[in-house]
């Protein structure tokens, strides 16, 4: 397949050619307009992005060119291929949250049009503890931020404890159905206040 022109270079989709990890999916799909809304690669490459160099082997895009979405790695996982496996094979990088820098191995990282990361998904099985003004707060989703970088939204795992004016409070959701971090159950403001999703 030929190579695809975006705003960040030249993309060279999957060639159909499959393997024991390469999952069956559209190398390039596009949005009515023609314009590209994701590519599937041959092999994970190195894309230069405003927040910084991530290795890449799904990309989705904003209709207006700009990423949206990038999967470091996004092998099939099956009887031949274990999460585990896949795991092995994931990129480390350093974040910020909440002035915290954090060694995390993404599964998924979210953009706002802009280029700042919006959203950071672990893998399976990965934590981080991030410090509030509330407590610490353990996730095995990962994190989501505003633009600024202040922490957005964040899953807390079960055993969590917050101190709050009103007292202690548990979150926890019970049946969590959620692929990514964004949209999380504890939410906060721009300035740091505390707030619970619905």
């Amino acid at each position: 397949m030929e190579p695809i022109k975006t705003i960040y270079g030249y993309l060279h989709p999957c060639s159909g050619s499959s393997d024991y990890r390469k999952k069956n999916r559209c190398a390039v799909d596009r949005f009515k307009s023609g314009n590209v809304r994701s590519v599937y690669l041959e092999e994970p490459a190195v894309l230069t992005l405003p927040s910084g160099d991530f290795q890449v082997e799904l990309i989705t895009f904003f209709e207006d060119g700009n990423v949206k979405r990038i999967f470091p790695l996004y092998g099939q996982i099956s009887a031949y291929w274990s999460i585990e496996e896949e795991k092995e094979l994931a990129p480390y990088y350093d974040f910020e949250v909440e002035g915290e820098t954090f060694h995390i191995r993404p599964q998924c990282i979210y953009f706002y049009p802009s280029g700042r990361i919006r959203s950071i998904t672990l893998w399976p099985g990965d934590t981080i503890e991030v410090r509030t003004p509330y407590g610490v707060i353990k996730t095995g989703l990962g994190v989501e931020l505003y633009e600024s970088g202040r922490l957005r939204s964040i899953e807390p795992s079960f055993g969590t404890v917050l101190n709050t004016p009103e007292g202690e409070i548990r979150p926890f959701r019970y049946r969590m159905s959620m692929f990514h971090a964004e949209n999380a159950l504890l939410r906060f403001t721009e300035d740091g206040k505390l707030g619970l999703s619905g």
